[in-house]
């Protein structure tokens, strides 16, 4: 039996949008190119500003501490669902 680790909403909200985007990066619905591979990637959806808004402010704060930031406006709906 394996036990899922807690985790808050906005966590749980992050995985599974970046499964779905890697999902759709994978089947080329998004190219690739566009994402770049050595920053910190945080992922905005139309369909949420209130997550939206909080993932801004923490790609911020990580900016003002020296990383490299990427944030990314994504169509939920271009998004495929995942399988359970």
């Amino acid at each position: 039996m394996s036990a899922k680790t807690a985790t808050d909403p906005q966590t749980d909200k992050r995985l599974d949008l970046v499964r779905r985007y890697t999902k759709a990066i994978i089947a080329e619905r998004i190219p690739q190119e566009r994402t770049p591979t050595d920053a910190l990637l945080f992922l905005l959806p139309d369909d949420d500003p209130a997550y939206a808004e909080r993932e801004i402010a923490l790609g911020a704060a990580m900016a003002r501490k020296g990383e490299d930031v990427y944030l990314r406006h994504i169509r939920v709906a271009d998004l495929p669902e995942l399988e359970d």
